[in-house]
């Protein structure tokens, strides 16, 4: 009797719940409360699951990736050795260089080379216990022919002459300096004096029949010349009024004289246009500049014993030497003396070579063409001049 007492209360209890109006909205609540939950089991647990299985199922079917051999490291390039990157670098200096005797005279100076022709004043010493330099060395390189050419003289030495097909320009010069430029035809063997020079020594350069060179012509006061040696009229290019300029050589190449300017502007004058244009290589000073195709060389002093020379290949400018006091260019080299010791730069790659014999000194004399030009120095009972071939190529 109890039993079914209690059984009739709950379903009565039943009965009555559902008499309530909220009860739909309930199960709607427990309905959408289920499907959450399970939305977020999915998201949190299922999705990840599955995309480990999908992803283990594909690892299945690649095949493995080989394993990656460790890189090598580079091995470095071997630094070349200088001496294989030029013909002149395995040369036996013994025997690759040839001296140039002139047995009527002991002493020579002022040299100067173009292509195969090198010339020199050469002559003896007098009875003051100076020399006298009475005739001008015409040698060629190649062939090893020589001549001896008388030059006028009035005064005592031939000095820094300049040659070219036509013309040889020279200071016939006195035992203190002075004298006067003097224009040698070669065709007939004519002279004529240019200018009288009043103190100190002057180099000429040419250009077809024109002469130019820097002078002193008073205390303080340098003037660059230019002569017409057919006509002998002059010009004054410019004037150096107590400027260091004054003391730098101008240069020919081509058709272009290349000098320092007063104001210290590195200056190039187009012979044939007139045209001039200042070239900045980038250093304050700039001395005693020489010029090819391919670029400039200078000192960067008035031949300081610290001081470097230069080059310049008209995008940049590097150091050749420091301490050389000296230079000369050729055909894609510079010479330069160090320590009584001679030396080739070869301006395209870098490299410098030696250009001496075991216990000699030298003093370096010219360079051009491929070849360069020295004084055997080490002993001086007389001038002992040697050239070699020293630049690339035939």
């Amino acid at each position: 009797m109890k039993r079914e007492k209690r059984y009739r209360s709950i379903e009565k209890a039943g009965k009555s719940l559902k008499r309530f109006r909220i009860m739909p909205y309930l199960e709607i609540l427990l309905v959408i409360g289920f499907v959450a939950a399970f939305g977020w089991a999915m998201w949190t647990y299922g999705i990840p699951f599955l995309k480990g299985l999908s992803e283990q199922f594909i690892a299945c079917q690649r095949p493995a990736a080989p394993t990656p051999a460790p890189t090598p490291d580079p091995t470095p390039a071997p630094t070349p050795d200088p001496r294989d990157l030029h013909a002149f670098g395995h040369a036996d200096l013994r025997t690759a260089a040839t001296e140039i005797v002139v047995p009527e005279y002991q002493y020579a100076t002022d040299v100067t080379i173009s292509g195969d022709t090198l010339i020199a004043p050469v002559g003896n010493y007098t009875p003051d216990g100076t020399a006298a330099f009475v005739r001008l060395l015409i040698y060629n390189v190649k062939t090893k022919s020589q001549s001896l050419l008388a030059l006028p003289l009035e005064y005592k030495s031939i000095r820094f002459p300049a040659m070219n097909t036509r013309w040889i320009v020279y200071l016939d010069s006195a035992a203190n300096g002075g004298g006067r430029l003097v224009a040698y035809r070669r065709s007939d063997g004519t002279a004529r004096a240019l200018k009288t020079v009043h103190t100190g020594l002057v180099k000429p350069v040419l250009y077809e029949n024109t002469a130019f060179w820097i002078e002193r012509t008073g205390q303080s006061r340098d003037k660059l010349f230019a002569v017409d040696l057919e006509t002998g009229e002059s010009a004054t290019l410019a004037i150096y009024d107590s400027s260091p300029y004054g003391l730098s050589n101008p240069y020919v190449y081509g058709h272009t004289l290349l000098y320092v300017a007063p104001d210290g502007a590195l200056t190039a004058l187009d012979l044939e246009t007139g045209e001039s244009k200042t070239i900045d290589v980038g250093v304050p000073y700039v001395h005693d500049p020489q010029m090819n195709a391919d670029g400039i060389a200078f000192l960067d002093s008035d031949h300081a014993a610290d001081g470097r020379v230069l080059w310049y290949d008209g995008s940049k400018t590097v150091e050749v030497v420091s301490g050389a006091v000296d230079f000369a260019l050729g055909e894609g080299f510079i010479a330069y003396s160090r320590y009584d010791k001679n030396y080739v730069y070869y301006y395209g790659d870098g490299a410098t070579l030696s250009a001496m014999r075991e216990d000699e000194t030298a003093m370096l004399l010219a360079a051009g063409g491929k070849t360069m030009v020295w004084m055997d120095v080490t002993w001086r009972d007389k001038d002992i001049m040697e050239y070699m071939t020293v630049g690339d190529g035939i």
